[in-house]
């Protein structure tokens, strides 16, 4: 529990990218901070939230980069390690549909090396959520590191995850299947779009009716708070026995990168300002709290799909 006076802090666990954009005019390749984890740290102090990155970053100038855009947007940089390994690099395309495609470029890079063992500051008592998500979850000394941080800390913090499936860094889909039995069995919250269920369930296509399938699965497994994404279809959740859907605001799409860490920045957030956000409170979460943290992911996330790039909202 924070103390009085004290603001509670949330730190985002996993990689730091360079997204490499491809030009449609020039076919050339911008170089633009990213990563989901880094992504849901910014979007986080954007909310109002007091935030942190845990993770490795390299010493390269890629890595430098990282510091300095976390720095001034207001992100703790505390539980972040400095190695020599290079920064990984990720090349993005977009889709006719304004979807992306990935393609990885990094062998034993810096985000892929993370040892907690290595931190120099300890979890601060204001941390209550620990969010973890993307690759990191499942390659390298990182995935060894956040199991054995999970493992620890789930009994006196909230833990959340985002699956957020990159099968252009691990294609090997069992393993993705094998990290989300075990995640079942220790988030808080869980937290999942339509397109990764779709390749963690072999389904040819995601309705309503799957959506309340998966969400009772994940409540009988133990899940305290679980959410599903699904695009312009809005979000589902299931609570006390009972689907919750909350629609998508209409909007005119220009870029879907970053909407799903958005949406999951601002749904951490308006569980925080509930005070619902901690170890000795999730459970008491209501059905009216649980819709206003879906309204709120959903409208951050409104306004980032119409911006290029991954642009975050202020409170």
């Amino acid at each position: 529990m924070k103390l009085y006076g004290e603001q509670q802090m949330i730190i985002s666990c996993g990689e730091a990218l360079a997204d490499c954009f491809k030009q449609q005019d020039t076919h050339a390749f911008d170089a633009i901070i990213g990563g989901s984890p880094l992504n849901v740290a910014i979007a986080l102090a954007n909310a109002g939230s007091k935030s942190a990155l845990m993770t490795n970053i390299s010493t390269d100038q890629f890595g430098d980069m990282h510091v300095a855009h976390l720095t001034k947007h207001r992100v703790n940089c505390d539980y972040i390690t400095r190695s020599e390994h290079l920064s990984g690099l990720m090349f993005v395309q977009y889709n006719p549909d304004k979807s992306a495609s990935y393609n990885f470029y990094g062998h034993n890079s810096a985000e892929l090396n993370f040892d907690h063992q290595n931190l120099t500051s300890s979890i601060d008592h204001q941390v209550t959520c620990l969010h973890f998500g993307s690759f990191s979850l499942v390659c390298g000394q990182t995935a060894q590191s956040f199991n054995q941080i999970i493992n620890t800390e789930k009994k006196q913090r909230v833990i959340s995850v985002d699956i957020n499936i990159r099968t252009a860094i691990e294609p090997n889909m069992q393993i993705w299947e094998s990290k989300f039995q075990q995640l079942m069995q220790s988030a808080h919250i869980l937290k999942a779009s339509s397109e990764d269920l779709c390749l963690l369930y072999n389904l040819e296509s995601f309705n309503k009716h799957n959506a309340l399938d998966i969400l009772q699965q994940w409540d009988q497994a133990g899940v305290c708070i679980s959410v599903i994404t699904d695009a312009e279809n809005g979000a589902y959740a299931y609570h006390q026995g009972k689907l919750i859907h909350r629609d998508a605001h209409e909007v005119t799409v220009v870029d879907t990168v970053g909407a799903g860490d958005c949406f999951m920045a601002f749904f951490l957030n308006k569980l925080e300002q509930q005070n619902v956000l901690d170890i000795s409170a999730i459970s008491t979460l209501s059905t009216d709290q649980l819709e206003n943290a879906l309204e709120a992911g959903l409208k951050a996330a409104a306004f980032t799909v119409e911006q290029k790039g991954a642009i975050f909202p202020s409170r």
